[in-house]
């Protein structure tokens, strides 16, 4: 059984300066890759942070302060676009222009998505397995043909320099962040090893075809690189996805406490239930994790968060129809409405998936339980937007 994941893609909020400075709007990268398979493992959830009171600072420092958390948000959601495998990452070179152009990675970007599929067809119980790949003498099977390489092509070296030249351009951008830039060009550099790996397949395979020649007596070997290539990959991307979870924490905190000083109630519910949602998905998948299933998951648990959740639905609401409320804290009413309606759905699958958990379909649960969540993140992304 394969473990289950979520790769969190909340945004680090572009309105953190507006927030801490008094709302002015500040655009920001944007995530929008497409939803992830859950088919991989997850690293523990982080607690939720704890809002530590500070000493008042001068209006100087604070200002500073304000600049070097916007810096970071910005930062950390060029390295999500990376970590999310976009075609298109809004960065620039030293010559201000933006790196490879409207669509810098596009072959690129579907590599991971590519190879995921190349080791689910050739392996079995995690050896490799030339039924798969072998039809007959000299013959490749269709089936694998189609869904190992088409419609993705070769990599072409100016769209792997500039990959690399992005990379570079977010680790050198300001403030220095060790932990998430280290992550991200490990990460860039695994996503270039299967790339180069994927490339000598399709030389032998659809290329030269050379297979013919050999019947196939090199397909071993080519699948042992690719198989390290891979393995290189996932443990990339658990660090890159720890790197950028410890940031959002960090962050999230900071803006959490500085909405609770300006007295936007309505936004901290909307902080407040993104944890709780990310709090009964993550919990109920390092359950499944950990057993193979949620018999033993904590239900009262679960039904506790769920509850949570509803107690932000009828506030939200309520803000809903309040214009004072919405034009104090800059929300849109559609936004809002959005979100409300992401949120609800989320916490009927999360109910439903507490009555059935244990009951042989717990991984459909899961599945349609991330979808929900992935709506409420993209609902509360554009919250924060503004």
């Amino acid at each position: 059984m394969n473990k289950l994941t979520i790769t969190k893609r909340l945004l680090l909020a572009s309105l953190i300066a507006g927030l801490l400075a008094g709302c002015d709007d500040k655009d920001a990268a944007t995530s929008g890759s497409q939803p992830p398979k859950v088919v991989e493992s997850v690293p523990s959830t982080p607690a939720e942070p704890k809002v530590v009171e500070s000493v008042p600072a001068s209006a100087t420092q604070q200002s500073t302060s304000v600049d070097q958390t916007a810096q970071e948000a910005e930062k950390g959601n060029l390295w999500l676009d990376v970590f999310n495998n976009k075609s298109s990452i809004d960065v620039k070179g030293a010559d201000g222009k933006r790196i490879g152009g409207l669509i810098a990675f596009n072959n690129l970007s579907r590599i991971p998505d590519a190879v995921e599929k190349y080791m689910e067809l050739t392996e079995k119980n995690g050896k490799f397995s030339l039924k798969k790949i072998r039809a007959k003498e000299n013959t490749l099977d269709p089936f694998f043909t189609m869904r190992a390489f088409s419609p993705l092509g070769k990599v072409s070296s100016t769209e792997l320099e500039n990959y690399k030249k992005a990379g570079e351009a977010i680790k050198n951008m300001k403030p220095a962040m060790p932990e998430i830039d280290e992550a991200g060009l490990i990460y860039i550099s695994s996503v270039i090893a299967m790339s180069k790996a994927t490339d000598t397949l399709i030389d032998y395979y659809k290329t030269s075809e050379e297979f013919k020649l050999d019947d196939f007596k090199k397909a071993p070997e080519l699948h042992k690189t690719m198989a390290e290539a891979y393995k290189n990959y996932e443990a990339a991307k658990d660090a890159a996805r720890v790197a950028h979870n410890n940031l959002y924490e960090q962050l999230h905190a900071k803006e959490l406490a500085s909405l609770k000083a300006k007295g936007f109630d309505t936004m901290v519910v909307i902080y407040t239930s993104i944890d709780d949602v990310s709090a009964i998905f993550d919990g109920l998948v390092n359950d499944y994790n950990k057993n193979g299933n949620l018999k033993k998951s904590d239900k009262a648990a679960y039904e506790a968060k769920a509850k949570l959740i509803e107690t932000a639905l009828d506030e939200l609401k309520k803000a809903q129809e309040n214009p004072t409320t919405l034009i104090k804290e800059s929300l849109k009413e559609s936004k809002l409405s959005r979100y409300i309606e992401a949120l609800n759905a989320f916490n009927i699958s999360a109910k439903v998936a507490v009555r059935d958990m244990g009951k042989n379909k717990d991984e459909n649960l899961l599945n349609d339980l991330q979808n929900k969540q992935l709506r409420v993140i993209e609902r509360y992304n554009d919250i924060v937007q503004g």
